[in-house]
């Protein structure tokens, strides 16, 4: 009877985690390429939404859910602040848990519908922007609309669910800036590992790239360069963590420099030692 009883809680929970990985899975599709579903039939248009609304005015975006599968579907709308980790993984929480959470002064209806095969449906958000001088820079926040579970041979549940990102700003009170607070290098099995710490300290998302080189007694001896476009959010931080050629034992500095969009790039350096 115990086998069983596991049994049963073992299928329980690997019913859960497909209907969690598919979403998640269709989720960082829509994130990182906006409106993408990876092939599971459900389309959001627009992907992501920045727009200047001015405070105490009201502004409506019109959202626009695609279905591209056979039969019909049953959709169900959400709104959720979010963040990134240091690492770049988005990090979701109630609406208003953030500080800088647009979504705790919107509404979206219709919230719950059906999408006949082959059709869409479109949705209104509207934002209502609070009179409040004390607000400034940008808020966001994310609509995730979320297919209801079905099972499917094996009893795997499946749900499919897309996201539209919102990105509003209050006109004329955007900062761009940023700064490396940190750097550090280390010796690994065969490369040199450098970590740069970014913070945005203005107040919208930045999109970042850049390059450390390194030099020996003033020679650069290589470049690694940082990937394209990583996001960090207002207030938050990126981890960049590089690999490099292996070094032999000596004194060396490396200089990172990253381009955030502002007017001008900021930069680091470090001295250190390889035994």
């Amino acid at each position: 009877m115990g086998f069983r009883g596991e049994g049963k809680r073992d299928m329980l929970q690997l019913n859960r985690l497909a209907t969690l990985l598919v979403a998640l899975l269709v989720l960082f599709g829509g994130m990182t390429a906006p409106g993408d579903t990876i092939g599971l039939g459900i389309t959001v248009t627009p992907g992501k939404f920045e727009a200047s609304i001015p405070l105490g005015t009201t502004y409506n975006v019109p959202v626009t859910v695609a279905n591209t599968t056979s039969t019909s579907v049953h959709i169900l709308a959400s709104l959720s602040d979010f963040s990134l980790s240091q690492s770049g993984n988005y990090e979701f929480q109630r609406i208003g848990t953030s500080e800088y959470s647009l979504l705790r002064w919107a509404s979206i209806r219709p919230r719950e519908f059906d999408i006949p095969a082959g059709t869409s449906q479109q949705v209104q958000l509207t934002i209502a922007m609070p009179s409040d001088d004390k607000l400034s820079g940008e808020y966001a926040g994310v609509v995730f609309f979320q297919t209801r579970p079905e099972r499917h041979g094996g009893g795997v549940a499946f749900s499919a669910r897309v996201a539209s990102k919102f990105y509003i700003t209050v006109p004329n009170t955007v900062e761009v800036n940023g700064a490396i607070t940190k750097m550090t290098s280390a010796k690994a099995p065969g490369r040199q590992v450098y970590r740069v710490l970014f913070k945005n300290v203005g107040n919208a998302h930045e999109y970042l790239r850049g390059q450390v080189t390194v030099q020996k007694g003033g020679t650069v001896l290589y470049q690694v360069p940082m990937p394209d476009n990583m996001l960090v959010e207002r207030g938050g931080v990126r981890l960049i963590e590089l690999s490099g050629k292996p070094l032999a034992a000596g004194t060396y500095q490396a200089i990172a420099t990253i381009d955030y969009g502002g007017k001008t790039e900021t930069g680091g350096e470090i001295n250190f030692d390889v035994h």
